[in-house]
Formats: C-alpha cells, sequence, structure tokens
C-alpha cells in the first residue's frame, strides 16, 4: 500500500474539491489532424502517426482514419484496436478543468502530475449487457487507472441544478459511467442513484476497508465519486495487483 500521512488523509474531507473533475470529453473537432498520436491493435501492434478523420458519437468513438508516418493509411472500427491516444495542441485547454482543484493537498503529491495529460486515451471496452458490442471509450482517469477505469457513458444524464429565478437547469455532473475493472475490458454500468448501494460491492472491491477507515462510512456522496476513484488508485494499487 502506498503511504500518505494521518494528517493528509484527515485533510481529505476538507480541501479535496473534486466535484466529479474527470479529464474532460475531447470534441470530435479536435481529433482531426492531431499529430503524434498512435493506435494499438487487437494483436499488440502499435502504428504512429495522426487521426484524419474520426466518427464519433456521444463520446464513444465508433471509427476513424489514420494515417502513419510513412504516409500509410487505414480505416479502424471499435473491434479493430486495443487502445487509441489522440495528442492534440489543445489538450492543456481541455484539462484545465481537473487542475483547478486542491488535490495537492492530498499527501503533497501534484495532481498535475498524476493525472496524465499528455494524450486522451480511447480504450476498447465491451459494453453492459452486450456479449460482442465493442465501443472505443474515452478513459476520464488516466494516471489514476491502475484498479479502475473510467469512461464517459455516452447516454448519461446530468444532475439539474438551481438558475435565476430557482428555476431548474442542466449543466451539472453526470448521474451514470461506465467502469471497468483494470486488466478487464468488460464494462459495469455505475449510475448515481444506486451509488451508495453498489459502489463498494461492485467497483471498489479489492480493498473493501479503505473507504470505512478513511471516510467513516459515511461519506460516500456521488459528487464525489471522481475523488473516491483517486484515493481508491493510491490507497489499493499496491495491494490490488
Amino acid at each position: 500500500m502506498k503511504t500518505l500521512t494521518l494528517i493528509s488523509l484527515l485533510c481529505l474531507s476538507s480541501f479535496i474539491c473534486f466535484g466529479q473533475q474527470f479529464v474532460p470529453a475531447i470534441p470530435s473537432s479536435a481529433m482531426s489532424g492531431a499529430k503524434n498520436s498512435y493506435v494499438i491493435k487487437n494483436d499488440g501492434t502499435k502504428i504512429i502517426g495522426k487521426v484524419t478523420s474520426s466518427y464519433l458519437v456521444k463520446n464513444v468513438l465508433k471509427s476513424f482514419t489514420f494515417k502513419t508516418e510513412s504516409g500509410e493509411k487505414f480505416k479502424f472500427k471499435a473491434e479493430d484496436v486495443k487502445e487509441v491516444g489522440i495528442k492534440t495542441l489543445k489538450i492543456q485547454t481541455y484539462t484545465q478543468a481537473i487542475t483547478a482543484n486542491s488535490i495537492t493537498e492530498l499527501s503533497g503529491r501534484d495532481f498535475n502530475k498524476v493525472v496524465d495529460q499528455e494524450y486522451f486515451y480511447f480504450e476498447q471496452a465491451l459494453l453492459p449487457g452486450k456479449k460482442n458490442k465493442f465501443a472505443l471509450m474515452q478513459l476520464l482517469n488516466p494516471g489514476f487507472d491502475h484498479v479502475v477505469k473510467v469512461y464517459k457513458d455516452p447516454n448519461a444524464k446530468e444532475t439539474t441544478g438551481l438558475g435565476v429565478g430557482g428555476i431548474k437547469v442542466t449543466g451539472g455532473i453526470d448521474k451514470s459511467y461506465l467502469v471497468c475493472d483494470a486488466g478487464s475490458n468488460r464494462a459495469v454500468y455505475l449510475e448515481k442513484k444506486k451509488y451508495k448501494k453498489e459502489a463498494k460491492t461492485v467497483i471498489f472491491t479489492k480493498c473493501p476497508d479503505i473507504f470505512e477507515k478513511y471516510y467513516g462510512g459515511d461519506k460516500f456522496a456521488w459528487r464525489d465519486f471522481a475523488e473516491h476513484v483517486y484515493v481508491y488508485d493510491q490507497l489499493c494499487g499496491d495491494q490490488a495487483k
């Protein structure tokens, strides 16, 4: 288990304000022409080049064309590749949202160095309830994904808040995600209304005492899901291997 000071752990609830801050979804406009990107095919072959066009629907990469450094062109579908890394000049702009929190209070670690901000990653996974339905889904927690991988749910709804005049508005946090154990490509559907009941029995299963020990068993709100994933990764990563 990685060592965290007691003071840092006690500071967790006071200073960490993730507010579900995962890596933001990359827009389709930022993918085409992205240089220094790569594809890892199902057989493990890695190809370096750039994405020349893409078909991105609700943050799921359906298909894309790729041009290698030597000029060779390929067209891939989700079932053809294990992983795609998209490197774009705009990546710092899109990742600013995850660097604005007080995450450095946790164990004195610089969250900017924990999160992998070099690429946007899409990984192949089997959709819940589908035997052979593959999708290339964007990894939302690169760098703290050693135990649990979190992907954007293409059909996720957002929580509502109160705007001017008490009118309900959207633009809150996602109500659901797709989650995989590291080492597995079978995605599990995780939603807000079942989080307290299912998270520790379905998702955070490898170190069941972690959250009881550091959260007292009663602070397990959906809005802190990203924080829980991070803490789980830092405290359970070595145990879960």
